[in-house]
């Protein structure tokens, strides 16, 4: 390959690549964890809080991180109305607080009188990631990674239920042919896909 194109396709890569793309898992990922006694099945209602914090390094613009929270909100809700699951409450946790959701979400979950609330925290900032590595032409480079976190915590005493953490690329990568190609997608792409991998890995068996 000419070096011209070489070193093209490396910038791309840095530019949008992800740490995990398409369908594969994460390896980075914390495996989920869940409470022995814990069946998804027991969640029908619920509240939900979410925290969006975009770091600094992101290379998310202006406007990208103004109408993220919204955005993100609304793709969790419509993921978990897919799944049965109705939200009878949703509040967005400032991002610069200093945690405490656990507590505040079970006690909104009493309050409302729902026996469990969802916390989710999303994290964009930038890592080196790496793709196509099964290839014979890696591709490795400074990108954006979206890392989403939930927890299902009881009302009657904020006991956590289950944990989940998974990161998502805002790319897709084609490796197979003879030179990979990355795409970024858009935000509204980019904020199902993390959504959707986040909701299936809650409710994986």
């Amino acid at each position: 390959m000419p070096a011209v194109a070489a070193l093209a396709a490396l910038l791309l890569a840095s530019i949008l690549a992800g740490c995990a793309l398409g369908g594969r898992d994460d390896r980075s990922a914390v495996a989920t964890t869940r409470a022995s006694d814990f069946r998804l099945a027991d969640i029908r209602q619920a509240v939900v809080l979410v925290r969006v914090v975009v770091a600094s390094s992101s290379r998310l613009s202006e406007r990208d991180r103004k109408e993220l929270p919204a955005l993100y909100e609304s793709a969790l809700l419509e993921a978990l109305d897919a799944r049965a699951i109705l939200v009878r409450d949703v509040r967005s946790v400032d991002a610069r607080g200093a945690g405490g959701e656990l507590a505040a979400a079970a006690a909104r979950a009493r309050e409302i009188g729902v026996d469990h609330a969802l916390v989710v925290n999303l994290r964009v900032d930038s890592d080196v990631v790496r793709v196509c590595e099964e290839t014979r032409r890696p591709l490795r480079g400074q990108a954006g990674v979206w890392r989403q976190e939930a927890r299902v915590v009881r009302a009657t005493d904020g006991g956590e239920r289950l944990r989940a953490e998974v990161t998502t690329p805002d790319v897709e990568a084609e490796c197979d042919g003879p030179q990979p190609t990355v795409q970024r997608r858009g935000m509204q792409a980019m904020t199902t896909a993390a959504v959707e991998r986040l909701v299936a890995k809650i409710f994986a068996r």
